[in-house]
């Protein structure tokens, strides 16, 4: 469990990815949203289950928006997993995230591309997580990053969970 997500949200067009990304570890992600806001998920990675609540974080972070995030998360069981999905509302999101190491000024990074499937098919972007504000501000993204979506509503994970019109999403 943590309290703070540090992160920032890229969208990526396949054609740009100049390398094989099947060389890279993955892991497969089913989710489901039960609440939007706060984001209540749950979460089926590899062979683990999760239960998480995302929301804004305290005030004094207002002026970052969703760059600083309050996360908690913890590990669930199987059937709890099973069961809260039953709970879930809209459709659930299927992806692959693969874990692409990136250097910058010595420090080392960790690239979480999601490439999504079933509905989502098309969508893919890029998460880094940070240890700090200064880091996040300061990062210049790889050249393969198109667009940053961190602040952009549409492109998070519960909103994708009950978009109705996915050419708003799918087209960039």
């Amino acid at each position: 469990m943590k309290n703070f997500e540090i992160e920032r949200k890229y969208l990526v067009k396949k054609k740009d990815i100049c390398f094989n990304i099947k060389q890279f570890n993955k892991k497969k992600i089913v989710q489901g949203f039960i609440y939007l806001k706060p984001a209540i998920r749950i979460r089926k990675c590899g062979y683990q289950y999760y239960f998480a609540v995302k929301s804004k974080a305290p005030k004094k972070y207002d002026k970052y928006d969703d760059l600083i995030r309050t996360e908690y998360e913890i590990e669930i069981d199987k059937n709890a997993y099973k069961y809260l999905l039953k709970l879930c509302k809209g459709r659930i999101i299927y992806k692959i995230r693969y874990f692409i190491p990136y250097k910058y000024k010595n420090k080392h990074y960790t690239i979480e591309l999601d490439v999504f499937e079933k509905d989502l098919k098309g969508l893919i972007y890029a998460e880094i997580e940070f240890n700090s504000l200064k880091e996040a501000n300061n990062l210049v993204p790889p050249n393969w990053f198109y667009k940053d979506i961190t602040n952009i509503e549409k492109y998070k994970n519960s909103q994708l969970s009950i978009c109705k019109n996915l050419k708003n999403v799918l087209k960039y």
